[in-house]
């Protein structure tokens, strides 16, 4: 058997196993980006990458992890397909949840970027969402994220202006990126709410989450959550979505009116797994 077909069977094997049915992602939960920066050097490359996933899928939810976050370098015997793969799930879910999210975002990544040097998918399900990357390089000064995707809610507006709704956004990722500092305590992620906007009604309440990928530094993890604000306002405030989400490589910034976040969060321990 081929190691790509072994692999996928690998994975929907431990979906059975969990006693999980995989959710099917319809084509508006699911987005990717290739980077335009060539094609894998090597045929082996795309094998190499196929067990730099088995082994971050393997990492995901083992004892010492803090977060459902995931990183692992696959080192080939010459130095020329080396693969650094990484993923990411929020912490607010369960492990067979995120395992879903990977088992659907995967083979989607790799069937739409099959030979290139460096790829992110995105898919957002209504209880979870998930980041899967790779790239054939690592960096020697972590760049700001190359990509960004972003899903928001149907046509519905926010019952503020455009303008309330990105003060208050403003606020509450000021709120939650200070909830992230240090990351001894917060594992990288953060959820609050607040109320905004005024009206003759009064406020209305605006509830958030972000994270960031474990193997950021915390400047790096601040840098990207405020592009992801950023990115956040083209996508959805502006427009006076109801809720919405930015996706980039390394984070996210996720908002809703109603609120998405369990009454308890599963126990987290002190360490993050480290490859």
């Amino acid at each position: 058997m081929e190691t790509k077909s072994l692999i996928q069977f690998i994975f929907l094997l431990q979906v059975i196993i969990n006693g999980v049915i995989a959710q099917k992602p319809a084509p508006t939960q699911q987005s990717f980006k290739c980077r335009d920066n060539g094609n894998f050097k090597t045929d082996t490359a795309p094998n190499q990458r196929e067990g730099a996933f088995q082994n971050v899928y393997r990492l995901i939810g083992e004892p010492g992890s803090t977060t459902f976050a995931a990183h692992h370098n696959n080192f080939s015997t010459t130095n020329k397909d080396d693969i650094w793969g990484s993923v990411l799930c929020p912490p607010n879910i369960k492990l067979e949840a995120c395992r879903e999210c990977l088992n659907n975002t995967y083979p989607y990544l790799i069937k739409n970027c099959p030979k290139q040097r460096e790829g992110v998918a995105w898919t957002s399900l209504p209880k979870v969402t998930c980041i899967v990357t790779y790239r054939d390089y690592l960096f020697q000064v972590l760049a700001p994220d190359w990509a960004w995707g972003s899903f928001s809610t149907p046509p519905n507006q926010a019952p503020a202006s455009a303008v309330d709704l990105e003060k208050g956004l403003n606020t509450l990722a000021g709120k939650l990126k200070g909830l992230i500092v240090p990351p001894v305590k917060s594992h990288f992620f953060a959820y609050g709410s607040l109320d905004y906007g005024p009206g003759p009604k009064g406020s209305w309440p605006l509830y958030g989450h972000m994270q960031c990928n474990s193997n950021l530094r915390i400047a790096n993890c601040l840098t990207c959550l405020t592009d992801a604000t950023n990115e956040i306002h083209k996508c959805c405030s502006r427009g006076r979505k109801l809720s919405g989400i930015a996706l980039g490589i390394n984070c996210y910034f996720r908002y809703a009116h109603t609120d998405f976040t369990p009454k308890a969060l599963p126990t987290l321990s002190s360490s993050f797994p480290q490859t």
